[in-house]
């Protein structure tokens, strides 16, 4: 057990010690540095931050908004190589030193972002980034897959969406490392994991935000390849809004960070109900419509079917007068009216002389009656 010595410390007074030495040391003044920017963050205040690195170390930068000049943001970019000039600081807050920076000069391009180049423009002539060769990420899918670390708040904020806008939607997760060094080769083998499943409709491959150093693996022409060649689509969400990897350029659909990737894989099932109640009014409206146009056509129907049987009946009438008059015209009576007769014998009409012989009993048809009589 030890015992405190008389002279004890505070945390503050010890931050504050520290930040004595280090801002009092003339060489650490106006010092000039040579770097890397990493992980830099143009802040809504109008305050830069940003870490300048080499290969063995780096160091928190801050830039305030009155030093920084419209140049300045074009040359603080990820991956670009600077030198800066300025003091060595400390934060109490946060209890760590950095440099508090004043001016900026492009010295020239990272040695990663000149390699993303490389292999972006490489990809590109080989066509790996055509649009004709995107495959359309179905409307309504039934299972997802997903890589990235099986810890972390990304899967959460993954399957958080998922439920929000799409109940009941099934979560294949196929783990990877998402970082270093084995990120590319883990990512790979995850997909062609998820790629032996026939029922995966979609592929979600997502990792949080983090330097160029920290989403390098997505860099990886290896990894470019498989998906490309992957049959089921592919939504690449790594890092935020503002980071780019060959995998957003190569993957079917590229979304600015993790949550928006759930959302573009799913519907939303609030607007799904609001699309399905239009559906229902629209089929109702176009339902009675039908019915109103098929009641108003069966009106035209009847109508021209009783014109046509009208006309019919009429031309029938017509027909029927006709005949008539023909009938009345070899009427029989007719010819008694006007002073013939008709003579019968047995019945039958006598039409020749030779056809009576003396002593046949004959009847006479006249307008107003018979006469019988008897041929001498």
């Amino acid at each position: 057990m030890f015992y405190p010595s008389v002279d004890l410390l505070t945390v503050s007074d010890l931050t504050y010690r520290i930040k004595e030495i280090l801002e009092y040391e003339p060489e650490l003044q106006e010092v000039s540095l040579q770097g890397e920017v990493s992980n830099c963050t143009l802040h809504s205040s109008g305050h830069a931050y940003f870490t300048l690195k080499d290969e063995y170390a780096q160091i928190s930068c801050v830039m305030f908004r009155g030093s920084i000049t419209g140049k300045t943001k074009e040359i603080l970019k990820h991956g670009a190589k600077i030198v800066v000039k300025g003091s060595v600081t400390v934060y109490p807050q946060r209890g760590n030193y950095q440099l508090l920076v004043q001016e900026v000069q492009a010295y020239g391009v990272g040695n990663l972002y000149q390699q993303f180049l490389m292999l972006k423009d490489k990809l590109q002539l080989e066509g790996l980034f055509d649009e004709s060769n995107k495959k359309e990420i179905p409307a309504y899918p039934t299972t997802i897959g997903l890589i990235t670390s099986p810890t972390g708040a990304v899967i959460k904020d993954i399957l958080h969406t998922l439920q929000r806008r799409y109940p009941g939607i099934k979560l294949v997760l196929s783990p990877a490392t998402v970082q270093g060094e084995q990120g590319a080769a883990s990512v790979i083998a995850a997909l062609q994991l998820l790629c032996k499943q026939p029922a995966i409709d979609v592929i979600i491959i997502a990792r949080g935000g983090g330097s160029i150093e920290d989403l390098w693996c997505f860099n990886d022409e290896s990894l470019a390849k498989a998906v490309y060649a992957c049959p089921i689509p592919v939504i690449s969400a790594i890092g935020h809004e503002t980071d780019f990897t060959i995998l957003d350029f190569v993957a079917d659909l590229r979304a600015a960070t993790p949550t928006a990737a759930a959302e573009h894989a799913v519907p939303d099932k609030t607007e799904l109900a609001n699309y399905l109640l239009q559906m229902r009014a629209s089929i109702r409206t176009a339902v009675q419509y039908n019915l109103y146009n098929r009641a108003q056509q069966l009106d035209d129907m009847a109508e021209k079917t009783s014109m046509q049987w009208n006309y019919l009946l009429a031309q029938k009438k017509n027909e029927l007068a006709v005949l008539a008059a023909t009938l009345q015209q070899y009427n029989p009576n007719a010819y008694l009216d006007r002073g013939y007769s008709l003579t019968l014998k047995d019945g039958k009409v006598v039409k020749s002389v030779a056809e009576v012989a003396s002593g046949d009993s004959l009847e006479i048809v006249l307008k107003d009656g018979t006469i019988r009589t008897v041929v001498e």
